[in-house]
C-alpha cells in the first residue's frame, strides 16, 4: 500500500479506496491505474470484490483535493478548502459531496455540531440528486456528531445509516463494518455492555481482512470498556494495550487520550493508583495536543474518583466541579451527570450530606431526562448504598425497588446486578 501510495497518498488513503470506504478522483484513480500496470477502464467497468461500480461527480481538482485531505486525516486543512469551495455556485450533486467531506472533517476533528450543519444541508440536497452511498456516509456521520454530543438521538440515526447500508446493492463490508462499530459505541456509553460486545464481534466479523487501523482500535477499546464492566480484567487490559498501539501508529491524539483513560480505569480498579493517575494524566496532555476539549470531562471524572478512592476529598470535590463546568459548556450530558453523581459520593465521605442529596438529585434528574435507564439504575443503586451507610434503610430500599425496576425494563442481554453495576 505504501509503494503504491507513493508521495501523493498515504498508505490508509489507498487502504480506505480498496476498502469502497472512498472514492478515488479521477486523477487518483489514473495514477493508481499507471502504478499497477492496468487501464482506467479496468477499474471501472469490473469492479472487484463486489463493490459498486465507480460513479465520479464532475468536479474540479480542488474538489478532489479536498477528498485527499480527508483521505489523509489533514482535517483542518479539509475544512479550510471545503468552506472556501462553498462559497462559489456549484451543481447540487458536487456541493453535497463537499459538504459531506466538510462535515466528516468537522465531526473528526471534534467539532459535532457545526459538522451536523453541513451534513444536514448535504442529506437535503441527496433528495434533489439521489447517491445511495453518499446518503450511507452523511447518515452514519451524523449519527457520530450526535455521538460526540451525547444526544439521545444518535442510535437511532445510527441504525438509521445501519437500514440504509445494508439495502444499497451492492453492500460494502467495510462501511457496514464502521457502521457497527458506531453502534456498539453508543451502547457502550448506554452501559448496555452485552449488547455492545456483540456488535463489536459483528463488525470485525463483517470487515473480514479489509480493516482500518483506526476503527480497529477504536473496537479494541471499546472491547476493553464492556469486557472491564463484566468483570473480565485480563481481557480488558489485553484489549487497551493492542488499542493504544494501534492509536500511536496512526498518531491520533484524541484517540490515544481516551485510550490512556481506560488504561487508568483498570489500573485503578486493580489498586495501581500511582501509575492510574499518571495514566489520566497523560491523558489530558494528549486532549491538549489534539486542541479539542470534547470527551475531556469523562477523564476529569476519572481522575476525581482516582482522588477520592486515595483519601484527596478535597482535590476529588475541585476536579468533580471541573468535570462538571466542562460537561455543561459542551453540553455533555451524560459526563455531566457521571460528575454529579461522583460529588455527590465525595460529599457523602466528608460528611455533607444535604449537598450529597442535592447532586445525586441533579444527576438522576439529567439521566431521566436523557432516558437513560441503565445509568439511571446505577445511579439509584449507588444512592442507595450511601443510604444504607447512613442507617436509613427506609430510603435505601426505596432506591433499590427504583434500581431493580429500571433494570427490569432492559433487554435481557444487558442485564446486570445493579449493586453489582453501582460498585464498580
Amino acid at each position: 500500500m505504501a509503494q503504491l501510495a507513493g508521495s501523493e497518498l498515504t498508505r490508509q488513503a489507498i487502504f480506505l479506496i480498496e476498502a469502497g470506504k472512498a472514492r478515488p478522483s479521477m486523477r487518483t484513480l489514473e495514477m493508481i491505474a499507471r502504478r499497477t500496470g492496468k487501464t482506467v477502464e479496468f477499474f471501472m467497468s469490473a469492479p472487484m470484490g463486489g463493490q459498486p461500480p465507480l460513479r465520479l461527480p464532475v468536479a474540479d481538482a480542488r474538489v478532489e483535493e479536498l477528498q485527499a485531505l480527508c483521505l489523509q486525516q489533514q482535517f483542518d486543512l479539509a475544512v479550510t478548502l471545503g468552506l472556501s469551495l462553498l462559497e462559489s455556485p456549484m451543481a447540487p450533486a458536487v456541493e453535497a459531496r463537499v459538504r459531506q467531506y466538510v462535515g466528516q472533517a468537522l465531526v473528526r476533528s471534534m467539532q459535532p455540531d457545526l459538522g451536523l450543519h453541513h451534513l444536514h444541508r448535504a442529506q437535503i440536497l441527496l433528495e434533489q440528486q439521489p447517491d445511495p452511498w453518499l446518503a450511507v456516509e452523511c447518515a452514519d456521520w451524523e449519527g457520530c456528531a450526535l455521538y460526540l454530543k451525547e444526544d439521545k438521538r444518535a442510535l437511532s440515526v445510527a441504525e438509521h445509516a445501519l437500514e440504509l447500508c445494508r439495502s444499497t446493492e451492492p453492500r460494502i463490508p467495510g462501511t457496514e463494518a464502521r457502521i457497527l462499530e458506531h453502534i456498539a459505541s453508543i451502547h457502550v456509553k448506554n452501559h448496555a455492555f452485552d449488547l455492545a460486545i456483540t456488535l463489536y464481534e459483528e463488525a470485525l466479523q463483517v470487515a473480514g481482512t479489509m480493516r482500518d487501523l483506526t476503527r480497529l482500535g477504536r473496537t479494541y477499546h471499546g472491547l476493553s470498556i464492556a469486557y472491564q464492566e463484566r468483570g473480565d480484567l485480563g481481557k480488558a487490559i489485553e484489549y487497551t494495550h493492542k488499542a493504544l498501539a494501534l492509536y500511536a501508529l496512526e498518531h491520533d491524539t484524541a484517540l490515544l487520550a481516551r485510550g490512556e483513560n481506560e488504561l487508568g480505569l483498570l489500573l485503578m480498579r486493580g489498586g495501581q493508583l500511582g501509575r492510574a493517575e499518571e495514566s489520566f494524566r497523560t491523558a489530558l496532555a494528549h486532549f491538549d495536543e489534539a486542541g479539542t476539549e470534547r470527551a475531556k470531562s469523562h477523564v476529569l471524572v476519572s481522575l476525581g474518583e482516582l482522588q477520592m478512592r486515595g483519601g484527596r476529598h478535597a482535590d476529588g470535590i475541585e476536579t468533580a466541579k471541573k468535570a462538571i463546568d466542562l460537561a455543561r459548556r459542551l453540553d455533555e450530558r451524560l459526563a455531566q451527570a457521571d460528575g454529579h453523581v461522583l460529588l455527590a459520593r465525595l460529599y457523602e465521605r466528608v460528611g455533607r450530606h444535604e449537598l450529597a442529596n442535592k447532586e445525586f438529585g441533579l444527576a438522576l434528574r439529567l439521566l431521566s431526562k436523557e432516558g437513560q435507564s441503565d445509568r439511571l439504575a446505577e445511579a439509584h443503586a449507588s444512592y442507595a448504598e450511601v443510604f444504607e451507610t447512613r442507617g436509613d434503610e427506609r430510603r435505601a430500599s426505596q432506591q433499590w425497588k427504583k434500581a431493580a425496576k429500571l433494570a427490569l425494563q432492559r433487554p435481557a442481554d444487558t442485564l446486570r446486578p445493579a449493586k453489582a453495576a453501582a460498585s464498580g
